[in-house]
C-alpha cells in the first residue's frame, strides 16, 4: 500500500474515534445557539460614518456664509485622515457641512475628530459665526417602529400629549434608544403683547421678553455658613398662568404695570402652523393624528425590540388610550426582519431537502442519510460565527448558507462516492478500503476547497456600501466550505464505514462496473455504458482538428453574443432588485410660500386617489413638518425648513400575503399619476421606498461643476428640460432649489440713531414679533417636558407688513418710537443656497426612472446625446470620478450610477484577483503553466448561461449576480481540477491519452453532475427569495451550462494543448 497523505492519515486516525459523534453534536449545538442568539434584520447593516456640522451665521447672507464659513469649514474637514467626501451648503443664516468618512471609523471617533477640528479653528470663523451642532448620522436614527394614534374626537394637541406620555413609558423598554412624537401640537404658553397698550405705557416687546426672563431666573448662591449650613437658591419660576400674568413689566402713573395689563397670555397648543392627519380603510375622511417613531440601540435585535415595545403598548392600552383612539402599526422593521429571515430559512431547509434527494437518486439512500445530518452539522458553524463576528441574520447572510449547500455537499459527495465505488470494486467493506478511498481523492479535494475559498474571499474586500451589504456571503460561505473539508476528512469516513454496504458478489459488482483488469482494479473504472457514450462523444474531436476548432469558435461566438446583450442594453446592470415593503413615502412640494391649507389639500388629493386601491390600508399626512425618518435622504444635503409648502404622505399597505401587487408596483403606478394630480397646485412629488440594498441615492443625479455660475445654471436648466421630456424620467429635482421672494426689513441706521433707537433692539423686536422667541421654560406639574414661554404677536397682528405699523420700540430716553419710522421695507428675490462638493461649487439635477421603460444608465446616455443637440457649450462628461478643479464646465454622473460603477469596478478587481490566485495555485499544484489555462478555460462560459437567462426572465444583472459568477468560477474550476487530476493519474499509469481522458471523464461525470445538481437545485433555491433572485438565477444558469460544456471542453482542450507531449 502506498504511503498515505494527510487525508488518509486523518481517516485512519478517526475512523473509529469516539470524538467523531461529539464533533457532530457540538457543531449542531453551536448552530442552534447561533440561530437563536444572532440578531435578525431584513437587510444587512450598512455603516458609512457621516457627520453633520451646523455653523450659524445669522443675517450674513448666502454669499458671505458660503465664502466665510462653508468653504473654509469644508477645507478644514477635508484635511482629516480617512475623510472620503465633504459637501457644504450655504444658506442666508447658516452653513451645513456633511463629512463622509471611510468605512471602519466609529461614530465616536468621527465625532471626536470633528469636535477637535472645529474647536481648533474656532478663532478663524468670522465674528458672529458659531458652531451650533456636530452630530453623527447612522442607521440608529432611522425609525424601526412607527405607530400612529388617530381619533375623530381628540385634537392634535390632545393626541400629542397622549403620545408624549406613551413615549415616556415605552422608552423604558429594553433596547429602545429613543421615541419621538411626530405631528400634533405641543403645549406652549404664548405671550401675545397688544401693541396699543404697549405704546400707551411706553413699553416695547423686547421689554416684555426681558421681564419674563428676569422673573424666571433661578440661580444657586454660596451656602450660609451657620451651623448647620444651608444651600441658598435665588429666584423662582412662575408656577401658573396667573403668576405669569402678574409679572411686573414696567411702572406707570397708576403704579406697577403687570404683564396681563399689556399682553394676552394663552396656555394651550402651539400655533397651528403644521398639521398631521390620518386615514384608514373604513373611514370617510382624514382625522387628527400623531405618530410615535421608535429607534433602537445599535447592534440590538430589532425583532425583539419592536416585539417588546408593542407588547408594552398593548399592556398600557386599557389604562392610557381612550376607546376612540385608533392605533395603527404603520411600519415594523422587527416584524419585517422576522418574516424575511423566516422565509429565507424556509428556502434554506428546502434546499437542504433537495440536495438530500439528489444524493438519494445519485448515490442511494444510505449516502443520502449520511448527507442529511452532515450538511446541517457543517452549516451550523455559519450562524455561530456570525454571532461572534458581528453579522446579523438577514437574507444576504443566510444566502451564504444556501450558496454553500451545494459546495459543502460536494466534499462529502466526492468522498462518499469514492468510498462506495471502492466497496463495489472490492466486493467488501473494510477500514483499509475506506482509508485508501479517502486518500485517493483527498489531495484534489483539499486543492478544490482552497480554490473555492480563494475564489470567494477576494469579494469580501469590496469597498463601500456594497461591500458591507455582501460581505457576509464570502465570509460565511468560506467558513462553511472550510468546515465542510474538516467534516469530510474526519467525520465522513466514520459515517461511510458504518452506513455504506458492499455488494455480496464481487464478480457481479465488477461486471456491473464495466469489466476488470489490473489497472482498473487499482485505479477504478467507470461503468461501461457511460464510457462508451463518452467515447462516442469525444472521439471525433480527438481525430479531427477542424472539429476542435469549430467547437472553440462556436463557444467564442456564443460568449460574444451573450456579452453583447449587455452592450446593446437587452440586459442591463443594476445594484439590487427592488423589494416589497409595507410602507412607502410620497414627498410633496408646492411653490415656496404656499399656505399650509393648500399644501394639505394637495396631499389629501393624492391620498384620496389611493382610496380605491385595495392594497392601501391607511396613510398619514405630515404637512409643514417632517415625518418619522424611515430612510436616508436620497439627494445631496440641504438646509431645508419643513415649511408650509411641503408635506409627506406615509402610505401603509396591507400585509404582503393579502396583496396582488408589490409596493414598488403600486409606487410606480402612482408615480405616473402624480403629475396630473398635482398640476392644479403647481406641485411636484417624489416617491421614496425603503432601500432594498446599499443605495438610497437618486436614480439619476447630474453634478455640474464650473466656476461660472450662469453657465452652471444654464446647463442645469437644459438637463431639467431634457429630463422632463424623457419618456422614462420623472420627479425632477434641483439643488439649489427654486426660491420665492423675501421681504427685507432693514433698520435705517441714520434714522434709528436720530430717534435714539439701537439698531439691534429694533431688529430683535421685529424678529420676536414675527417668529417669536422663547423667554423661559417652565417645569409644570403633569408635563414630561419643559413648557416654553414664547413671546410673539398674535396671528391677527402679523399677517401683513402693514401690521407692524402699530408696533413701537423704546428708545434710549425711554420714549416709544414707531418701528415704521426706522424701517425700510423691500421685496426681493430670495438668493438660492450655494452647494459645494469637495470645495468645488456645484449644481445638482436629480430624477427618478420608470424601470419598466428604461434604466438609469440608459437615460444618462440619452441625456448626453440630447445635450449635443442643444445650443449650449458642451461640458466635459465624466463617468468615473468628479473633477479636481472648476477650470471648465464638467458634468459628473453621481447618484446611483456612482455606487454602481464603484461596485462593478471592485467586482472586476476581485475577479482579476481570483483569476491570478487560481492560476498561481494550479501552476504550483500541477507544476505546469499550460494545464492551469486548460482548467480555467470554462470560466468565461458561465456568461453563456447567465446573461441569456437574465434576458429570458426579464431581470437585470445585479451586483449579487456578478458575485455569483465569481463563486461559480471556483465551482467550475473545482470540477475541472478533478477531471484533470484523474487524467494525470491514468497517464502516470501508462494509459493512452485518449483513453485516459475518456476514462477520467466518464469516471468523474457522475460526481460532477451531482455537484452541478446540488448547486443548481440546492443553492439555486435562492431564486425564490426576491432579494436574492439574481444570485439564485446566476447559480442555476451558470453552473448548468458551464458544467455541460466543461465535460466536453476540458478533454478537448487538454488533448489540443498536451496531446503531442503525452503521446
Amino acid at each position: 500500500m502506498k504511503r498515505l497523505g494527510l487525508a488518509g492519515h486523518l481517516a485512519e486516525w478517526l475512523i473509529d474515534s469516539p470524538l467523531v459523534p461529539l464533533i457532530l453534536v457540538a457543531a449542531l449545538l453551536m448552530g442552534a445557539y447561533g440561530l437563536t442568539m444572532t440578531p435578525r434584520e431584513d437587510r444587512p447593516d450598512i455603516e458609512i460614518p457621516t457627520a453633520l456640522i451646523v455653523i450659524a451665521f445669522p443675517g450674513a447672507g448666502v454669499e458671505r456664509v458660503d465664502e466665510l464659513v462653508a468653504r473654509p469649514a469644508g477645507a478644514w474637514a477635508s484635511q482629516l485622515e480617512r475623510v472620503e467626501e465633504v459637501k457644504t451648503v450655504a444658506a442666508a443664516d447658516a452653513a451645513l457641512v456633511e463629512v463622509e468618512f471611510a468605512t471602519g471609523i466609529s461614530d465616536a471617533q468621527a465625532y471626536a475628530e470633528l469636535r477637535d477640528l472645529m474647536e481648533t479653528n474656532r478663532e478663524r470663523l468670522p465674528p458672529g459665526a458659531e458652531v451650533e451642532s456636530i452630530r453623527t448620522v447612522g442607521d440608529e436614527v432611522f425609525t424601526g417602529l412607527m405607530v400612529t394614534l388617530s381619533s375623530p374626537l381628540l385634537s392634535e394637541y390632545e393626541l400629542h400629549r397622549l403620545g408624549s406620555e406613551l413615549a415616556a413609558r415605552l422608552e423604558a423598554v429594553e433596547g429602545v434608544r429613543a421615541i419621538t412624537v411626530h405631528g400634533g401640537h405641543p403645549r406652549e404658553i404664548q405671550v401675545m403683547p397688544r401693541p396699543r397698550e404697549l405704546a400707551a405705557h411706553d413699553l416695547d416687546i423686547v421689554q416684555i421678553h426681558e421681564a419674563i426672563g428676569a422673573a424666571s431666573l433661578r440661580l444657586p448662591a454660596e451656602p450660609l455658613l451657620a451651623d448647620p449650613s444651608q444651600q441658598v437658591r435665588v429666584g423662582a419660576w412662575p408656577a401658573s398662568i396667573e403668576e405669569i400674568e402678574q409679572i411686573p413689566v414696567g411702572v406707570g402713573p397708576a403704579g406697577v404695570i403687570r404683564l396681563g395689563d399689556v399682553a394676552e397670555v394663552f396656555d394651550g397648543p402651539a400655533p397651528d402652523d403644521t398639521q398631521s392627519v390620518h386615514w384608514r380603510r373604513g373611514q370617510a375622511t382624514e382625522v387628527a393624528a400623531v405618530s410615535l417613531a421608535v429607534t433602537s440601540i445599535p447592534y440590538r435585535n430589532i425583532s425583539a425590540v419592536t416585539e417588546r415595545t408593542l407588547e408594552r403598548l398593548e399592556a398600557l392600552r386599557p389604562d392610557m388610550i381612550p376607546a376612540d383612539v385608533a392605533v395603527d402599526v404603520a411600519y415594523d422593521a422587527g416584524r419585517a426582519a422576522t418574516e424575511t429571515v423566516q422565509s429565507v430559512l424556509e428556502n434554506f431547509f428546502m434546499a437542504t431537502v433537495v440536495v438530500v434527494v439528489i444524493i438519494l437518486v445519485g448515490l442511494g439512500w444510505r449516502a443520502a442519510v449520511g448527507v442529511s445530518f452532515l450538511i446541517p452539522a457543517i452549516l451550523s458553524i455559519v450562524p455561530f460565527a456570525y454571532l461572534w463576528i458581528g453579522f446579523s441574520l438577514n437574507p444576504v447572510s443566510i444566502a451564504a448558507m444556501i450558496l454553500a449547500i451545494g459546495l459543502v455537499a460536494d466534499d462529502t459527495v466526492i468522498i462518499l462516492e469514492n468510498i462506495g465505488r471502492h466497496f463495489r470494486e472490492a466486493g467488501e467493506r473494510s477500514r483499509e478500503i475506506v482509508v485508501r478511498a479517502v486518500d485517493e481523492v483527498g489531495n484534489p479535494t483539499i486543492l478544490a476547497v482552497f480554490l473555492i475559498v480563494a475564489t470567494l474571499l477576494p469579494t469580501a474586500f469590496i469597498t463601500g456600501e456594497m461591500g458591507q451589504y455582501t460581505r457576509a456571503i464570502p465570509v460565511g460561505a468560506s467558513l462553511a466550505i472550510l468546515f465542510s473539508l474538516t467534516i469530510a476528512l474526519t467525520v465522513t469516513p466514520f459515517v461511510a464505514y458504518r452506513l455504506l454496504r458492499a455488494p455480496r458478489s464481487p464478480e457481479r459488482a465488477a461486471e456491473d462496473d464495466g469489466g476488470g483488469g489490473e489497472a482498473e482494479a487499482v485505479n477504478g473504472s467507470p461503468p461501461g455504458r457511460l464510457t462508451e457514450i463518452y467515447r462516442i462523444a469525444l472521439t471525433p474531436f480527438f481525430r479531427h482538428a477542424w472539429l476542435r476548432w469549430a467547437l472553440y469558435l462556436g463557444m467564442t461566438v456564443l460568449l460574444i453574443a451573450s456579452v453583447s446583450m449587455v452592450a446593446f442594453r437587452a440586459v442591463q446592470l443594476t445594484l439590487v432588485p427592488f423589494l416589497d415593503r409595507e410602507v412607502f413615502v410620497v414627498e410633496i412640494e408646492l411653490p415656496p410660500g404656499s399656505p399650509l391649507e393648500r399644501t394639505l389639500e394637495a396631499a389629501a388629493t393624492v391620498g384620496r386617489s389611493l382610496h380605491p386601491e385595495p392594497e392601501v390600508q391607511a396613510y398619514t399626512v405630515f404637512a409643514g413638518q417632517e415625518g418619522p425618518p424611515l430612510l436616508p435622504p436620497p439627494g445631496p444635503p440641504d438646509i431645508v425648513d419643513a415649511g408650509s409648502h411641503r408635506a409627506s404622505l406615509y402610505v401603509q399597505l396591507t400585509h404582503e400575503d393579502e396583496r396582488t401587487r408589490l409596493s414598488y408596483e403600486l409606487g410606480r403606478e402612482l408615480f405616473h399619476r402624480l403629475p396630473e394630480l398635482l398640476a392644479p397646485f403647481d406641485g411636484r412629488a417624489w416617491i421614496r421606498h425603503i432601500p432594498s440594498g446599499p443605495s438610497s441615492d437618486n436614480a439619476i443625479q447630474a453634478e455640474i461643476f464650473g466656476s461660472d455660475l450662469q453657465k452652471r445654471e444654464r446647463l442645469a436648466d437644459t438637463l431639467d428640460t431634457l429630463l422632463e421630456r424623457h419618456h422614462a424620467a420623472g420627479a425632477v429635482e434641483r439643488f439649489p432649489k427654486p426660491t420665492g421672494t423675501d421681504l427685507h426689513l432693514t433698520v435705517d441706521q441714520t434714522r434709528a440713531a436720530a430717534q435714539g433707537v439701537p439698531a439691534a433692539r429694533a431688529a430683535a423686536a421685529v424678529q420676536m414679533a414675527l417668529s417669536g422667541r422663547i423667554a423661559t421654560d417652565l417645569d409644570l406639574a403633569g408635563e414630561r417636558q419643559p413648557v416654553p414661554v414664547v413671546v410673539r404677536l398674535a396671528e391677527a397682528e402679523r399677517l401683513r407688513v402693514e401690521d407692524l405699523a402699530g408696533l413701537y420700540i423704546r428708545n434710549e430716553q425711554g420714549r416709544a418710537v414707531a418701528l415704521r419710522d426706522v424701517l425700510d421695507v423691500q421685496e426681493m428675490e430670495s438668493t438660492p443656497h450655494r452647494h459645494r462638493k469637495n470645495q468645488l461649487p456645484v449644481f445638482y439635477v436629480a430624477a427618478e426612472v420608470d424601470r419598466d421603460r428604461s434604466q438609469p444608465l440608459s437615460v444618462q446616455r440619452d441625456l448626453v446625446q440630447g445635450l449635443r443637440t442643444e445650443d449650449i457649450t458642451m461640458p466635459e462628461i465624466r463617468w468615473l470620478s468628479p473633477p479636481d478643479d472648476d477650470a471648465g464646465m464638467t458634468l459628473f454622473w453621481g447618484g446611483e450610477w456612482q455606487i454602481t460603477q464603484q461596485v462593478y469596478r471592485d467586482l472586476a478587481w476581485a475577479g482579476l484577483a481570483v483569476i491570478l490566485v487560481i492560476y498561481t495555485l494550479l501552476s504550483a499544484w500541477f507544476n505546469s503553466y499550460v494545464i492551469p489555462l486548460v482548467i480555467m478555460a470554462p470560466i468565461p462560459l458561465i456568461f453563456i448561461g447567465v446573461i441569456p437567462a437574465h434576458w429570458l426572465m426579464g431581470l437585470d444583472i445585479a451586483g449579487l449576480g456578478v458575485l455569483g459568477v465569481i463563486a461559480l468560477a471556483g465551482i467550475v474550476v473545482r470540477n475541472a481540477v478533478l477531471l484533470v487530476d484523474f487524467t494525470q493519474k491514468r497517464l502516470d499509469g501508462g494509459m493512452d491519452i485518449r483513453d485516459a481522458l475518456i476514462d477520467a471523464g466518464a469516471l468523474r461525470t457522475r460526481p460532477i453532475l451531482l455537484t452541478a445538481s446540488t448547486v443548481a437545485f440546492g443553492s439555486g433555491a435562492l431564486i425564490f427569495e426576491p432579494a436574492l433572485q439574481p444570485l439564485g438565477l446566476t447559480l442555476i444558469s451558470g453552473v448548468v451550462v458551464a458544467t455541460l460544456l466543461t465535460l466536453l471542453l476540458i478533454p478537448t482542450l487538454y488533448y489540443s494543448a498536451l496531446g503531442s507531449k503525452s503521446r
